[in-house]
């Protein structure tokens, strides 16, 4: 029996590198459905249930949904011990990034996905998307060389946010870690 991987399209490339070669069935859902709950939780109940339900490990942080872990609990599941996508790729540097500014983290599944989760999931225009990014100096892009960094697509979600991006260089080691863990 392979062990099977429940996640959010955010982290596909780079939970694919990790996987490469290992007989593991994942099955991704759609980027942004923790915009709402509901939807969330619809998605990965009927996932879950497509997928044969006990054992599947689910790719999501356990604040994705206010009640992730009950969610995947209920099904024979666990949850991987990540708060969101950002710790999973970035696990104790967070703390030390979050005390240097007030940033907001995007991956580079983020900035592929921006337009679908803040303009269509969310209907934020560019007004709302300033006054909900106001708050933050700077835009950090956790960069793991697995996706391609589209200066274009930066420029434009810059425009929309008005706010300074950086790109920052990431390692797989803190998602290794936690897929193993979850996948135990």
């Amino acid at each position: 029996m392979s062990k099977k991987l429940l996640c959010c399209e955010i982290l596909r490339n780079e939970i694919e590198q990790l996987l490469q070669g290992k007989n593991i069935e994942v099955e991704y859902l759609e980027a942004g459905l923790h915009t709402d709950f509901k939807k969330l939780e619809a998605a990965v109940n009927n996932a879950l249930e497509s997928m044969g339900n006990c054992g599947v490990s689910l790719g999501y942080g356990t604040m994705c949904h206010p009640a992730m872990e009950a969610i995947a609990s209920a099904k024979g599941s666990k949850v991987m011990q990540a708060k969101n996508c950002i710790e999973m790729l970035l696990g104790d540097q967070l703390a030390e990034l979050d005390a240097q500014s007030r940033s907001f983290y995007i991956t580079g599944g983020w900035l592929a996905n921006w337009r679908k989760i803040f303009v269509e999931q969310l209907h934020w225009d560019k007004v709302d998307a300033r006054q909900n990014f106001g708050f933050y100096e700077r835009i950090l892009l956790l960069d793991t060389g697995l996706v391609p960094i589209d200066e274009e697509r930066i420029l434009e979600f810059f425009d929309y946010t008005e706010v300074p991006i950086e790109i920052l260089s990431v390692n797989l080691d803190n998602l290794e870690k936690l897929l193993l863990a979850a996948l135990g």
